[in-house]
């Protein structure tokens, strides 16, 4: 992928981020509860791994860290990547660099080399879902 394409579908994916989660934000003062758009949970009536994740970045922004990782973990990973990912690919267009894009292909070939991270990641999402399962999200 070249670093405009994907530049510009991770601003994009960030965007969409953000409306997401201020419209959710907004909602939810309103409603006392988020928007629920888990195609998964939909059809299988069984919470998908990252269910929560958009209670748990309304918790965050609302200021209560606690119950949003007690929601779902994810929600904290998915607030870092909406904060550094957007700002570094920011800075990189500014600068006129490719930090972020050599950052993401060395990262890229580390996962392909080392099977081991996947087997490790896989296995954190499916204890999420287990969790996500147990607590009848």
């Amino acid at each position: 992928m070249s670093k405009k394409n994907l530049y510009t579908f991770l601003l994009l994916l960030s965007l969409a981020g953000y409306i997401w989660i201020a419209w959710n934000v907004v909602d939810n003062s309103k409603k006392k509860h988020t928007a629920d758009f888990c195609l998964f949970k939909t059809v299988t009536h069984i919470p998908c791994p990252s269910c929560g994740t958009t209670r748990a970045l309304v918790l965050l922004v609302n200021g209560q860290i606690q119950k949003s990782i007690l929601t779902n973990p994810f929600g904290m990973l998915a607030a870092l990547a909406l904060v550094i990912i957007p700002l570094w690919i920011i800075l990189d267009i500014i600068r006129n660099k490719e930090s972020f894009l050599k950052y993401y292909k060395l990262t890229e070939q580390i996962i392909i080399k080392n099977k081991w991270i996947s087997i490790t990641a896989v296995t954190i999402v499916l204890l999420n879902w287990i969790w996500n399962i147990a607590k009848g999200l």
